[in-house]
């Protein structure tokens, strides 16, 4: 599985096959019975999300600067390793400028896990924002290749 996005598994939907409906449950600090709206976590499953994927959801708000950026990349929506199986591939060197927890060092980075009998590659920022910038095409092309023609 390759992850292009952050916010990755952040709320929880349900979809009702016979209306057709989606129906958002809980996430992104609220939850909903289909009645009424109450203020609950941010992150639906926080802890399933590092151990499915590796890393967590950091934070739209704060202001974040990358000393690695081949790729010109404004902060957007970035994701923070958070599982220590994960294997770095590409660590952006990311700086937290203002961030409310200030002892937080998050490492944000292209990174491997090895998840029961699969693999997930995640970018580890929004890639979306810059999914046509060359350079960046040309890297993520040669990660995709790397990954597609490998065998165990």
């Amino acid at each position: 599985m390759i992850l292009l996005d952050g916010n990755v598994f952040y709320g929880q939907v349900i979809l009702n096959h016979n209306t057709n409906t989606i129906t958002f449950m809980k996430g992104h600090g609220w939850a909903f019975n289909g009645k009424s709206a109450w203020k609950s976590v941010s992150e639906r499953w926080a802890k399933e999300t590092s151990q499915w994927v590796g890393s967590n959801y950091l934070c739209y708000t704060c202001n974040i600067s990358f000393a690695n950026d081949p790729w010109e990349y404004q902060h957007h929506e970035e994701q923070y390793i958070t599982n220590n199986n994960d294997k770095i591939l590409m660590n952006y060197n990311a700086s937290l400028i203002k961030y409310p927890i200030r002892t937080l060092r998050p490492i944000i980075a292209t990174y491997e896990l090895n998840y029961q009998k699969g693999k997930v590659i995640s970018l580890g920022i929004y890639s979306d924002d810059i999914i046509t910038n060359k350079k960046f095409v040309h890297y993520f092309d040669d990660l995709v290749l790397r990954y597609a023609s490998h065998k165990e």
